[in-house]
């Protein structure tokens, strides 16, 4: 009879798996990356990778773990900062923590030229404002 094994769970999030767990990881998956879906082939670099990321509410558990290629791995980690970071601006935002980034603006009008609004100032011989006349 085959001894069962009780699930890792990291103690802390910075906690890595131990070589034990990567192995049952890579056994479970059939050395599959999840990425990619391609086989991880011996002497291939490999990490263990968060099927659901930390900073995206994962937990560190062995469950939450699948064998990824580290090329691979470096992608999925990208497109999870990113949609954070998203998280976290668009949630800044709505509760009022930052302020936005730029002002509501307007296209901006022309003008009408003054000739326009008033009536042509009329000067005497010496250059001098004579009173308007309406």
């Amino acid at each position: 009879m085959a001894r069962t094994v009780s699930e890792w769970i990291g103690k802390t999030d910075d906690t890595k798996a131990p070589p034990r767990v990567r192995q049952r990881i890579y056994d479970r998956d059939k050395g599959v990356c999840h990425l990619c879906k391609q086989p991880i082939k011996i002497g291939e670099t490999w990490e263990a990778d968060h099927v659901i990321a930390l900073i995206n509410g994962g937990n560190n558990t062995e469950g939450n773990l699948a064998p990824a290629h580290s090329h691979c791995h470096l992608g999925k980690t990208a497109l999870d900062v990113k949609e954070k970071a998203k998280i976290a601006k668009v949630r800044g935002k709505h509760i009022g923590a930052v302020k936005p980034s730029s002002k509501l603006s307007s296209p901006k009008l022309p003008k009408p030229p003054l000739s326009k609004i008033l009536p042509p100032r009329v000067r005497d011989v010496f250059g001098r404002n004579i009173a308007r006349q309406s």
